[in-house]
């Protein structure tokens, strides 16, 4: 399937592909990562039985545009990305299932659009801690790494092959502009929350997530939104173990 773009209202350039036919279902991918993931690990061949499967890049990354400038990468540019491809599809309303990152901008989505139907979210958290806790926290240490890639010393700080081998294939400052600019996104709360919504997560995916997730159960339950800890799955797996997560989250979207 060829690649398409949409020139968002900065002028910035976001990239897409068009699979299927029905309901719209938006995909977005995590930090790092791109559209081709949900075709490469068959997300796609699943869904487009169903629905009309938008995968999109979403600005910094893939096809799409890059910029270090963090305001670039404001939660309002994100979501005018993602409705103008909706709209451009020629749709208005839309389901959306998205994983890490694109799953803390599902949350922001419920809060920020009404035209969503059914979201998916896979390893993202409820408030304001990530926000303001963690990705600080993020930003110091990327930030260390990019002086060691510079200087030639990442070797000396003890790291697998496998996230050298990450950190020398990936464009750091880029990832630190996109972290600064969540550094001003707001928490979503449960309670912001007007649409249905599913949020999963695995009991080896990061320990925050799973706090998180467990802490809201209760309030979850009272609210209606569908909720499961597989057993056993990664942060990276909750995409990539595509038979043990999938009937779930097709359950939802189609129920």
């Amino acid at each position: 399937m060829k690649t398409k773009f949409i020139i968002s209202k900065d002028g910035a350039k976001i990239a897409y592909k068009v699979f299927g036919k029905g309901f719209p279902l938006v995909l977005v991918h995590g930090m790092g990562s791109n559209k081709e993931m949900w075709i490469d690990r068959k997300w796609v061949e699943i869904f487009e039985k169903y629905f009309t499967v938008i995968v999109i890049d979403t600005r910094g990354n893939g096809e799409s545009d890059k910029s270090y400038d963090s305001n670039f990468y404001s939660i309002n540019n994100i979501v005018e990305d993602i409705n103008m491809i909706v709209n451009e599809c020629g749709f208005d309303n839309y389901n959306y299932f998205g994983h890490s990152y694109g799953a803390t901008i599902g949350l922001q989505l419920c809060r920020k659009t009404k035209n969503m139907n059914k979201v998916v979210c896979a390893g993202t958290t409820f408030g304001d801690k990530f926000f303001k806790e963690i990705v600080p926290e993020w930003i110091e240490e990327y930030e260390h790494l990019e002086i060691n890639k510079k200087n030639n010393t990442l070797n000396q700080l003890n790291l697998p092959e496998e996230d050298i081998d990450w950190i020398n294939k990936n464009d750091l400052e880029l990832a630190i502009a996109e972290l600064k600019a969540w550094k001003h996104w707001e928490g979503t709360e449960i309670k912001d929350i007007k649409t249905m919504l599913a949020m999963y997560s695995g009991t080896r995916d990061n320990p925050q997530v799973v706090e998180n997730l467990n802490n809201n159960k209760l309030e979850m339950q009272k609210n209606n939104i569908a909720f499961n800890i597989f057993e056993g799955l990664s942060h990276t797996e909750l995409v990539s173990c595509v038979d043990v997560v999938s009937p779930w989250v097709l359950e939802f979207l189609l129920k």
